[in-house]
């Protein structure tokens, strides 16, 4: 064998092996692309779930809020319908109760000694069943409305009255027709009705000097 076809042999030994390190190389270089291109696939799909576990989770806070705000009306709805309900009925009391309070003060103190024992236990009796109503309606948060001394507040009384009287401020309670009450502490269930005064400065003013003019 000649010098030249050894050297060829050798040459076409060589481009066989850079044949094989070019195929091996794209190979690798297709691996490596599917590799990415797969990558990029898991990732997207991990967006996806990453964003449908955000819209899940979102809708759950939503719903637990207005489950939430379902539940509050839903205690308030039942109190207001609670809370009615004690008043229609405590409506439907309060005239007995006033009753109660005409019956006893038919009587004078000063008579009521010299009434007979049958008198005597009526009125009794007519005291212990006030009481008891009073008691119901205080357990149910009704409450008497405390109105002799104090200022007119159009928002717990109805004047059906007034007298002269400047010694007092315009506007003073002198008298009681009918006993108003609140419920709940906040709500008015019944307006008082009283008698106010009138002729003396406003309430919180200065009753005006006297000035003598004779001098």
């Amino acid at each position: 064998m000649t010098k030249h076809h050894k050297h060829n042999e050798e040459l076409d030994e060589i481009k066989q092996e850079l044949d094989e390190v070019r195929e091996t190389a794209a190979e690798c270089a297709d691996a490596a692309e599917a590799a990415e291109e797969q990558q990029v696939v898991q990732s997207d799909k991990i967006g996806e779930m990453q964003a449908e576990i955000d819209k899940l989770k979102d809708l759950y806070l939503r719903s637990q809020a207005e489950m939430e705000n379902l539940r509050r009306r839903t205690q308030q709805e039942l109190e207001k319908r609670s809370k009615f309900a004690v008043s229609s009925f405590a409506q439907d009391l309060l005239p007995v109760n006033d009753n109660l309070t005409r019956a006893m003060a038919s009587i004078p103190e000063s008579e009521r000694g010299k009434q007979s024992d049958l008198v005597k236990n009526l009125l009794v009796g007519l005291e212990l069943t006030q009481k008891d109503l009073n008691a119901a309606l205080e357990k149910n948060n009704i409450k008497a409305i405390d109105s002799i001394g104090r200022v007119f507040d159009p928002n717990l009384h109805k004047v059906v009255q007034e007298v002269e009287d400047a010694s007092k401020p315009a506007g003073t309670i002198v008298q009681e027709w009918q006993k108003g009450y609140t419920i709940g502490g906040d709500r008015v269930l019944r307006e008082a009705m009283v008698v106010v005064t009138r002729g003396g400065p406003r309430a919180g003013e200065k009753p005006a000097e006297h000035v003598d003019t004779t001098v």
